[in-house]
Formats: structure tokens, C-alpha cells, sequence
């Protein structure tokens, strides 16, 4: 896994250089996602606020690879028994974009792609995994000034999305499970190069 991060940050590192008017961008966000599982809900909550890092490189015009990686960690309470839970969740993404400037201090924001989702949790003394591949979207809006210092910042919504058909099947049966959700991202970011 190691290895394949560093090939593709390598990758992404020659075709910004390859370009002139190449720029990367580099963000750090504030996201609320509202899980999609309803049974995940009924034991950590509605919503969750954790941080996501994401990176852009424009290549050609406005259009950009992305990538962003987020996770996020609850505690909960079993229904009926009422005994102590953990779940976490944490995906890895890669996709396209395009950047489209609306005037001289805002651009749109749009693109889709594919993640990595994981989820893990932790309750009655039992630890479950699951892990599987799902498309996100997303779509919003930086104010990124042309004569500015290079610092940005954006509103962005999106989903994400996966479902692990047969989570911990030789526990209690086939369990499956929604992985993401809707999410809404408060962002800051430094425009390099």
C-alpha cells in the first residue's frame, strides 16, 4: 500500500512539472458526513465532524487529479445491552476534477472518482472489518483569488458510497453494511507552483 502512495505521488509530482501553467493545490478540511448506514446511526449518531486532507493537481486547463483521505472515529453503546462500541471508518480517494473560474475570485469546484473505504468496529469484546472499493462525488466552490497569496479556501458537498455485503458472517450471520455518506467539507488550502 506503501508503495503504491509513493508511485502515484511520484506521478502526479511529473505531470504537474510537465505542465506550464500547472498548479497544486493543497487543502485541509472540516467535513460533517451523515453515515449511511441506519444501524450505524442508531448507535453513534446523525453526524460526525472529522478532518480531511486532499490534494489537486491541474494539468491541462482546468482540469485536475484529486485525491483526499479522511477518517473518522466513534463511540457508541450496544442497543439492549447498552455495553461500550467503537466504529471507525476511513477512506482514501483518487479522481478527476475540473476547475472552472466564475470571476476574477471564485472558481467551481466539480468531480467524481473512486475510494477506498474501510470500516472496523469494536464491541463485545469482538473487533469486525470490512473494506471495500465505491465511487464518490463531489462538487463546490473555492474562493481563490487570481492576484492572491496562493491561499484558498472552499465549501464543498459530496457522497460517498460502498457496501460490504457479508461483514463478520461467521458472528452473527451475513451482516451488511453502508460505508460513507453525504458529506459537506469547510476547507483552507496553499495554491503551490
Amino acid at each position: 500500500m506503501k508503495k503504491m502512495i509513493l508511485i502515484l505521488t511520484g506521478i502526479l509530482i511529473l505531470l504537474a512539472s510537465a505542465s506550464a501553467q500547472s498548479r497544486l493545490l493543497l487543502s485541509c478540511g472540516a467535513n460533517m458526513i451523515r453515515p449511511a448506514d441506519t444501524a450505524y446511526r442508531s448507535i453513534y449518531g446523525n453526524q460526525v465532524l472529522y478532518p480531511e486532507l486532499g490534494v489537486a493537481i491541474r494539468t491541462v486547463g482546468g482540469l485536475c487529479l484529486t485525491g483526499s483521505y479522511g477518517q473518522f472515529t466513534k463511540n457508541g453503546t450496544t442497543p439492549g445491552l447498552g455495553l461500550d462500541s467503537r466504529a471507525k471508518q476511513s477512506y482514501m480517494a483518487f479522481g478527476l476534477g475540473y476547475l472552472i473560474r466564475l470571476s476574477s475570485s471564485f472558481c467551481l469546484q466539480a468531480g467524481g472518482g473512486v475510494a477506498a473505504l474501510k470500516f472496523s468496529e469494536e464491541a463485545l469484546d469482538t473487533q469486525i472489518e470490512g473494506q471495500k472499493w465505491g465511487p464518490i462525488g463531489e462538487g463546490g466552490i473555492l474562493f481563490l483569488p487570481e492576484e492572491g497569496q496562493g491561499f484558498f479556501l472552499g465549501l464543498k458537498v459530496g457522497f460517498l458510497s460502498a457496501k460490504v455485503s457479508d461483514l463478520a458472517s461467521d458472528i452473527a450471520g451475513p451482516q451488511p453494511v453502508n460505508l460513507g455518506g453525504f458529506k459537506v467539507a469547510l476547507s483552507v488550502g496553499i495554491q503551490l507552483f
